[in-house]
């Protein structure tokens, strides 16, 4: 709810700074690119809360059969991006800006091996990958602060063309299950921010700035297919569903896959669409050139 009214909030800043800031003149001011790099962070949401509960079932069972474990669940909420906005500005201080870019989760490759001598090393991964491209349009709002400083804010809607894919594998290294999941899927966001522009002449400038998003996207399909080491494989096609499960001493573990029906039955739990979440913030680093 607090996301939400921060975001309704934006619009209301740029009406206000529209108000006092902008001039009389409605003459064209030009066009700039910007160009920029992002560290920032996603909530990831059902999919990595399912892809949790996946590899603890199997990591539950052997250590309750006395195998011991290296390494752990890696959380894939970490991301960077590319990309880059045209702004047309028709004050000095208000302009549209036009933009797009590519986003992807940083390598959390999850590794566990399970070890009980004399027997062979048994070994968990799991692979998840997200991407995205969203396509963004924004209210641009720059205020001087000095001869060579402008406070920027901006802030608008953005819509996502995302993948969420991900690799479980689990055996030995002669003999294993892996299942290979590849979806997709769209949808609406929004996002704002705020930064500084230091410039270093009147045509180029530095900028900084923290911005924030507002995308939890759902109805994902693709496929899925499972593989074993002796060379046979299936698949299926459907959605990409979120799930809990009751496994008894194991507790309910939340469930994450592809299946061409909403799961249920006994002990099934919240069952719905897999959201991906990808809203988050980043800080954002680039150069700004204006024509």
């Amino acid at each position: 709810m607090h996301k939400k009214l921060g975001a309704l909030a934006i619009p209301v800043l740029f009406v206000l700074a529209l108000f006092t800031f902008a001039p009389s003149s409605a003459e064209a001011q030009g066009v700039s690119l910007k160009l920029f790099g992002v560290y920032g962070s996603i909530g990831a949401g059902d999919v990595q809360e399912g892809l949790d509960g996946a590899t603890s079932f199997y990591r539950q069972v052997l250590e309750l059969v006395g195998w011991s474990r290296t390494g752990d669940f890696k959380h894939f909420d970490n991301i960077w991006e590319a990309g880059g906005d045209f702004v047309f500005y028709f004050t000095p201080v208000i302009g549209i800006g036009l933009g797009a870019s590519y986003m992807q989760n940083w390598p959390a490759k999850t590794d566990m091996t399970f070890s009980l001598p004399p027997a062979a090393d048994i070994k968990q991964t799991m692979t998840p990958k997200v991407t995205a491209i969203p396509i963004r349009a924004s209210l641009y709002v720059a205020i001087p602060i000095g001869t060579a400083l402008k406070l920027s804010l901006h802030g608008g809607i953005s819509y996502y063309f995302a993948k969420m894919d991900y690799t479980w594998r689990l055996g030995t290294a002669s003999d294993w299950i892996q299942v290979e999941t590849k979806t997709d899927g769209k949808g609406l966001g929004f996002h704002g921010g705020a930064g500084l522009e230091f410039n270093f002449s009147t045509s180029a400038a530095l900028f900084v700035e923290a911005t924030g998003r507002l995308a939890k996207l759902s109805g994902f399909t693709g496929d899925s297919t499972l593989s074993v080491s002796g060379g046979g494989s299936a698949s299926t096609s459907g959605t990409l569903y979120f799930w809990k499960d009751y496994y008894g001493i194991l507790g309910v573990l939340s469930q994450v896959g592809i299946r061409d029906t909403l799961p249920s039955g006994s002990g099934i739990t919240d069952a719905r669409e897999a959201e991906v979440d990808l809203s988050g913030f980043s800080l954002r680093a680039g150069f700004l050139f204006r024509f």
